[in-house]
C-alpha cells in the first residue's frame, strides 16, 4: 500500500492491488451549505436535485468544505479510469462491552486502529476500507491472505477456533454472505424514470400535450411505457439471476477448538475457522487453504476450465513450492486453496483423519466475491463512440439553442401571446435534439449478440461486441486453442549414460523401470465415476504404459500402514508391483514442473518422480545423468513442433518416514536428480486454424502467440499455422542478468538449414539499474518477427527502456514459457500502445488475459463464465471471426443509426423552422407519420442484416468526430434543407397558390405551404433510410434483410399514396389541404427523386474519396498523428 500526500486538493492515493488504486479526498458536512442546497433543490422546482441525483459526488461538493481524511465525514473517490464515486466514513464503537476489544483487533489487523473508543472505516465497491490514524491512510481489510505465514495455519489454527473468538472476528469481517439485493420494482421504475433519457421524454411530452399534439404524445408515452417495461424486466431478471447464481444457505461443519465438530450456517463462517470437508463433495462456500486429504476439485464456474484440479495440502513453510513468497497467496498456493463457488467431486482422506481446510476469506473478499464484484461494477471501456455521441448531442442542443431565439423572435414580431411564444419556442428543442439517439446505439450490438448466441457465442458484457469492430491484434494460446487438446504419444527417448538411446515408439513390452513408474505416477489423474479423469497430457502418458489406476481398498491401505490415495499397477496386477503415490506436488506454471513421493511395496525407501519442461528439469539434474547432446536432441524435436517433457526420478532418505514425507517441502527434495529422458507427444493443429489465421492477416489483423510450451515448438506451430510466413525471419530475444551486468542475445532462427545467426548486446554494470536496449541493424524487403521465452520476457519487462518494450510488444509474435500474469502483462502492454486486442484461450492459465483483452473470448462448454466477455462453444478459433465480423456489423449499424436519427431530427428542424417563417406548424399525425411509422420502424429493422462474409481489410471507424461522418451529416443536411427550401419557392409560383391568412394564436396548419413541405419532407426521412442502411464491407447487402425490405416498400407506397391520391379520411386526419394539380405533385416527386439522387451520390462517390476527405480534414498542411504502435510498426526493426 502507498500512502498519498496530506495535500487537501490532491488527495490521499490508496494503492493496494493493481485493480484497487485510488484517489481518496475528504469531506465534511457544512450546515449551512446543506440548508442552501435544499432551498435551491425546491426553488428550482427539483432540477437541482435531479442533478445532484445524476451526479453525487457534486452534492458532496457543494454541501461540504474540503478537509483532512481524518476530520472528514464523507470522501470522493476518484478509481482509476477517472471516474467519480461518494461514500459515507462511518464509524463503530469499541469499549468495554464490545463483541470485540481493541486489544483483539490490534491483533486481528496487526496496527492499532482505535482512537477513542472508536473504529472508523468505509465501504467502497463491497469492499472494507479501515482508517488507519496512526499513518493517516486507509487500507483494505485482507482477512488472512498475505498476512498469514503457511506455518501459522498448522501451528495457530489447525483445531479452530473457540465460539468467543469467531464471534469476535465475526464483528470485524462481517458475516459470509455474498448479497445481491432485488430491488423493488417500485424503486426500479422511479430510477429508470429518472434517467435523463425518460425526463427529457417526461418534458417532451408536457409540451406537445400544451401544444395540443394529444395522439402524438399518447403514442409516445405507450412506446415509453413498453420501452421501461422491458428495460425493468430486463434489469430485475438479470438481478434475480445473478442472486439465483451466487445465493446459497446451507450448513458447514466447523471444527471447534476443544476438538467438537459443530453444524453452523455458511455465514457464521469467520476467516480462521476450521472447516471439514464431506467425502461425498459439496459446494464450497467460502475460500480456504487445504490442511489435511486432498479434494477433486471442478472449477469451470470460476476458470471455464472443465478438467477436474487435484488439490493438495498446503506445506508447512511459505516457500515449500519455491516461488519465494514471504507468506499466504491464495494465486501463488491456487493448488492449495478451495475457492469459493467451486463443487468438490470427491475427497481423499488418510486413515482416521477428516478432510480440513482454514477459512481465509469471506463474502465478497472470496474469488467468488470478486467475480460478482467485476460484474456489478464492470471496467469502462474505452470506446469514445458514446463520448462523440454526447458531444454531438451538445451540437444539436446549440441548434436547438438558436431554433428557439428564431422562434421567439419571430412569434414577438407577429404580436402573439407569451404563452404560445414559450411553447414554440420549447417545442422545437424537443425535435432539433433527439432523445432516443444514446438509446438507439444499443441496437446494432442487441442483434449481434442474439445472432452470436445462435452461433454458441455467448456474450455477458454486450458493450463489448462494438469493441470487436475495431480489433486489430488477436493473441492465442497455443495447446486445446491452435493445436487439438488431445496428444498424441510419439514416444520416449531413454537416457543411456551421456547419450540418448533409440526412440521408442511404445513402452507396454519394457521391462518395469524407473521411466514406466514415472509415467504411472506422475500426474494428477483420479477416478471420477468409474472413469479416469484429468489432464489431456496425463492421460495420454498413463494410458501409454497400459496400467491400471485404483482406488484404494481399507484391506489395501494396511499394506502400506495408511491410506493411500492413489494406487497403479501393472495390467498383470503382480502385487510386488504395486505403487502407491504417497504425495502430491501439482503441477505450477510458475515453476514448469510436478512430481509425486511414492512407495512401491515391499520397498523399504521412497521414490520422488518429476516430470515438467526439460529446461527446468535438467536445472534440477546430476549434469553427469544428462546426455551431452540434450539440446541438439531437444531442439531436433521442438523445432519439428513436437511436444516435449522431461523426467527425472530420485531415490529419497531411508530414514524418510511417512509422516515426516506428509510435511516436507517440494524444494527439499527437488534436487539432485537422475534425468530419466524424454517424453514426445505430437500435437496436431486444428483444422480450422489455419485458414482463420490466414483470413485474419489477409484483413491486416495482426496475430500473436502466447503460451506456456517450449519457445522453438512455439516457433514451429507459428509457421505451420501461417503466423510467420515463408521468407519472413524470426529473432530469437534472450535476455538474462548476470553478475557483470545484463545481457541481450538476438539470435536469427532458420528452418531447416539449422544456421542460428547471433549477436551479443552486453551491458556492464549494476544489473539493478542497467537497462537492456534493442538494438538490430535493418533489413530491407522482410519482416521480422520476434521470439522470446517467459523469463527474458521478464527481464526485459523489469530491467529495459521504454522503447524497447514497446518495439518487443510491437514485432513479438511467438510468446513461450509465459505464465499467467505475464499472459495478463503481455496484453497490458499492447493496449498501452493503443492497440485493440483480443485474446482467445481455453484454460485456466488465460484468465487473466481473457479479462485484460477488449474482447476475451473463452472456449468452453460453460455457456456463461465469468472467466471472459465471451464464451464459445465451438472449441476452435473459428469463433474469432465471427466475433470480430458482427463486432463490425454491430458498429457500423450504431453509426448509421447515429447519422439517421440525427438526420430526421434536423428535417424535421428545419420543416419546423420553415413553418414558423409563415406562422405555422405541423399537424399531430404528420409528427406520428414521421416519428412512429418511419422512424420507429426503420430503427427496429435497419440492425436485421446479418454481418458480411469476409473480413475487409479496412476497419470501420470507431469514432463519431471523423471528417466522413461530419462531411456527411452536413452536406445531407443541406441538401434536404435546400429541397425543402425549393418546393416552397416552386409552390409561391403557381398560380392557383393562395398564402395562409395567419390567425393570432392560431396553429395555422391547414394550409398549402405546410402540406407542401411535409409531402417532401415524408420522403426525406426513407431516403435518408435507405443511403445511411450500411452494406458491403461489413454488411450484407440491404435486400438480404427481407423485414426491412418490407418495411421500406410499405413506408414508401404509403408516402407515394398520400401524395398523389389521398384519401379525404388521411387529408383531414393529417390536416393537409388538398392539392388538385398533378403537374404540381409531379414537381414535388421530381424534388424528391433529384433529393434521393443527391443523397446517394454523395455516399456513392464523395464521401469514399480518400484524398478528398483528407483535403477537407486539412490532413494535408498538418502532420498526422499515429497511434504509438503504428509509429512503431512503421520503423525498420529487423536483424
Amino acid at each position: 500500500m502507498t500512502k498519498g500526500t496530506s495535500d487537501k486538493q490532491r488527495g490521499l492515493e490508496i494503492q493496494e492491488d493493481k485493480d484497487d488504486t485510488f484517489v481518496c479526498f475528504g469531506y465534511r458536512r457544512s450546515k449551512a451549505w446543506t440548508w442552501l442546497c435544499y432551498a435551491l433543490c425546491v426553488c428550482t422546482v427539483g432540477l437541482a436535485a435531479l442533478i445532484f441525483y445524476w451526479k453525487p459526488d457534486w452534492w458532496i461538493k457543494v454541501t461540504c468544505r474540503t478537509c483532512d481524511l481524518k476530520e472528514a465525514d464523507s470522501v470522493i473517490i476518484k478509481d482509476i479510469y477517472e471516474r467519480y464515486h461518494s461514500c459515507q466514513i462511518r464509524e463503530m464503537e469499541v469499549n468495554s462491552e464490545s463483541v470485540c476489544g481493541q486489544k483483539t483487533i490490534k491483533k486481528l489487523l496487526h496496527r492499532d486502529v482505535i482512537i477513542d473508543g472508536v473504529l472508523k472505516y468505509l465501504k467502497f465497491q463491497k469492499v472494507r476500507y479501515i482508517w488507519d490514524p496512526r499513518e493517516e491512510t486507509f487500507f483494505k481489510l485482507r482477512v488472512l491472505d498475505g498476512a498469514t505465514s503457511c506455518s501459522e495455519f498448522y501451528d495457530k489454527l489447525q483445531n479452530g477456533l473457540s465460539e468467543k473468538e469467531a464471534n469476535k472476528r465475526r464483528f470485524i469481517y462481517g458475516d459470509n454472505k455474498i448479497i445481491i439485493r432485488v430491488r423493488p420494482i417500485i424503486v426500479l421504475l422511479i430510477q429508470e424514470v429518472l434517467n435523463p433519457f425518460y425526463i427529457f421524454q417526461i418534458f417532451s411530452v408536457s409540451v406537445w400535450l400544451a401544444d395540443g399534439y394529444y395522439y402524438f404524445s399518447g403514442c409516445i408515452v405507450l412506446m415509453s411505457t413498453v420501452s421501461i417495461t422491458l428495460a425493468l424486466y430486463t434489469t430485475r431478471k438479470q438481478s434475480i439471476t445473478l442472486r439465483d447464481m451466487v445465493e446459497s444457505n446451507t450448513t458447514v461443519e466447523v471444527l471447534r477448538k476443544h476438538g467438537d465438530c459443530i453444524k453452523v450456517s455458511e455465514d457464521q463462517l469467520v476467516p480462521g475457522d476450521v472447516i471439514v470437508v464431506p467425502p461425498q463433495g459439496c459446494v464450497m462456500t467460502c475460500d480456504a487453504v487445504l490442511l489435511t486429504g486432498n479434494c477433486i476439485v471442478n472449477e469451470s464456474m470460476l476458470t471455464g476450465e472443465s478438467v477436474p484440479v487435484t488439490k493438495t495440502p498446503v506445506p508447512c513453510t511459505s516457500d515449500a513450492d519455491g516461488d519465494g513468497s514471504s507468506g499466504y497467496n491464495a494465486d501463488k498456493h491456487k493448488r492449495h486453496t478451495l475457492y469459493c463457488g467451486t463443487h468438490i467431486i470427491q475427497t481423499r482422506n488418510y486413515e482416521g483423519e477428516m478432510v480440513k481446510a482454514v477459512v481465509v476469506r469471506t463474502g465478497f473478499s472470496t474469488a467468488k466475491g470478486n467475480l460478482v464484484r467485476c460484474i456489478l461494477y464492470p471496467k469502462p471501456m474505452d470506446f469514445s463512440m458514446l463520448k462523440d455521441a454526447f458531444l454531438f448531442l451538445a451540437v444539436l442542443a446549440t441548434f436547438a439553442l438558436i431554433g428557439f431565439i428564431y422562434a421567439i423572435v419571430t412569434f414577438v414580431r407577429f404580436g402573439y401571446s407569451t404563452g404560445y411564444i414559450v411553447i414554440r419556442g420549447l417545442d422545437i428543442i424537443t425535435i432539433a435534439v433527439p432523445p432516443a439517439l444514446p438509446a438507439s446505439l444499443t441496437i446494432g450490438m442487441l442483434y449481434a449478440q442474439f445472432r452470436l448466441k445462435a452461433k454458441g457465442i455467448f456474450c455477458i458484457s454486450p458493450q463489448r461486441i462494438n469493441t470487436c469492430g475495431s480489433l486489430n491484434v488477436v493473441c492465442f494460446d497455443k495447446t486445446g486453442t491452435l493445436t487439438e487438446d488431445g496428444l498424441d504419444m510419439k514416444g520416449v527417448q531413454l537416457a543411456e549414460g551421456r547419450t540418448f538411446g533409440i526412440l521408442q515408439k511404445s513402452v507396454t513390452d519394457d521391462p518395469i523401470g524407473h521411466h514406466i513408474a514415472a509415467m504411472a505416477t506422475c500426474h494428477s489423474l483420479t477416478v471420477i465415476n468409474g472413469e479416469l479423469s484429468g489432464d489431456p497430457i496425463d492421460l495420454k502418458m498413463f494410458q501409454a504404459t497400459g496400467w491400471d489406476l485404483e482406488e484404494p481398498t481399507s484391506q489395501e491401505s494396511t499394506n502400506f500402514d495408511m491410506l493411500v490415495p492413489t494406487i497403479v499397477r501393472p495390467p498383470r496386477k503382480t502385487d510386488d508391483l504395486e505403487i502407491g503415490i504417497l504425495k502430491q506436488f501439482p503441477f505450477s506454471s510458475e515453476l514448469q514442473r510436478m512430481s509425486v513421493i511414492t512407495r512401491t511395496l515391499r520397498d523399504e525407501t521412497m521414490q520422488l518422480y518429476v516430470k515438467g519442461s526439460p529446461e527446468m528439469i535438467t536445472s534440477l539434474s546430476k549434469k553427469s545423468t544428462i546426455p551431452a547432446d540434450f539440446q541438439d536432441q531437444l531442439n531436433s524435436y521442438t523445432e519439428d513442433g513436437f511436444r516435449v517433457l522431461a523426467m527425472a526420478t530420485k531415490q529419497l532418505d531411508p530414514k524418510l518416514t511417512w509422516h515426516k514425507a506428509r510435511q516436507i517441502n517440494r524444494n527439499q527434495v527437488e534436487n539432485d536428480l537422475t534425468f530419466l529422458g524424454l517424453l514426445i507427444m505430437q500435437n496436431q493443429l486444428k483444422p480450422e486454424t489455419k485458414p482463420v489465421i490466414r483470413e485474419l492477416q489477409d484483413a491486416g489483423i495482426r496475430t500473436v502467440m502466447i503460451t506456456g510450451d517450449n519457445i522453438l515448438t512455439a516457433i514451429n506451430v507459428a509457421r505451420k499455422c501461417g503466423m510467420i510466413s515463408a521468407g519472413e525471419d524470426i529473432v530469437r530475444v534472450e535476455a538474462e542478468q548476470g553478475q557483470e551486468g545484463n545481457k541481450l542475445r538476438l539470435t536469427q532462427v532458420v528452418k531447416g538449414t539449422g544456421k542460428k545467426e547471433t549477436s551479443f548486446q552486453n551491458h556492464d554494470g549494476n544489473g539493478d539499474c542497467e537497462e537492456i536496449h534493442l538494438q538490430i541493424e535493418p533489413t530491407v524487403g522482410r519482416r521480422t518477427h520476434y521470439a522470446i521465452d517467459g523469463k527474458s520476457f521478464q527481464a526485459i519487462m523489469e530491467h529495459a527502456d521504454a522503447d524497447t518494450k514497446a518495439k518487443l510488444a510491437v514485432q513479438g509474435t511467438v510468446f513461450a514459457r509465459m505464465t499467467p500474469d505475464q499472459k495478463a502483462e503481455l496484453v497490458q502492454s499492447l493496449q498501452d500502445l493503443e492497440y485493440r486486442v483480443g485474446m482467445c484461450g481455453d484454460g485456466a492459465n488465460d484468465c487473466g488475459a481473457l479479462k485484460a483483452a477488449h474482447a476475451g473470448v473463452a472456449l468452453t462448454e460453460t455457456e456463461a463464465s465469468v472467466a471472459s466477455p465471451f464464451t464459445s462453444k465451438i472449441q476452435n478459433i473459428s469463433c474469432i471471426p465471427n466475433v470480430i465480423k458482427e463486432g463490425r456489423a454491430a458498429l457500423v449499424t450504431s453509426f448509421s443509426m447515429f447519422k439517421f436519427i440525427a438526420l430526421c431530427s434536423m428535417i424535421q428542424f428545419v420543416t419546423v423552422i420553415i413553418g414558423y417563417s409563415y406562422q405555422s406548424k405541423l399537424g399531430d399525425f404528420m409528427f406520428m407519420y414521421a416519428d412512429i411509422f418511419v422512424m420507429t420502424t426503420v430503427i427496429l429493422c435497419m440492425g436485421r442484416n446479418d454481418a458480411y462474409r469476409a473480413i475487409a481489410r479496412q476497419k470501420p471507424p470507431s469514432k463519431l468526430a471523423i471528417t466522413t461522418v461530419m462531411v456527411s451529416l452536413v452536406m445531407q443536411v443541406l441538401i434536404q434543407a435546400i429541397c425543402q427550401v425549393a418546393i416552397f419557392f416552386i409552390l409561391l409560383q403557381q398560380s392557383w397558390f393562395v398564402p395562409l391568412e395567419q390567425q393570432a394564436n392560431s396553429t395555422n396548419t391547414l394550409c398549402w405551404e405546410t402540406t407542401s413541405i411535409f409531402l417532401v419532407a415524408m420522403f426525406q426521412y426513407s431516403t435518408v433510410a435507405i443511403v445511411y442502411t450500411p452494406g458491403k464491407p461489413y454488411r450484407k447487402a440491404i435486400y438480404s434483410n427481407y423485414v426491412y425490405m418490407v418495411d421500406l416498400i410499405i413506408i414508401h407506397a404509403c408516402s407515394l399514396v398520400i401524395l398523389f391520391y389521398p384519401p379525404t379520411e388521411i387529408e383531414e386526419l393529417f390536416k393537409l389541404k388538398h392539392i388538385s394539380s398533378y403537374r404540381f405533385k409531379g414537381v414535388i416527386f421530381g424534388v424528391v427523386l433529384i433529393n434521393f439522387v443527391l443523397s446517394a451520390l454523395v455516399e456513392l462517390l464523395i464521401i469514399p474519396r480518400r484524398k478528398l476527405m483528407r483535403l477537407l480534414s486539412c490532413k494535408c498542411f498538418r502532420k498526422v498523428s499515429l497511434r504509438p504502435y503504428e509509429e512503431l510498426a512503421m520503423m525498420p526493426i529487423s536483424m
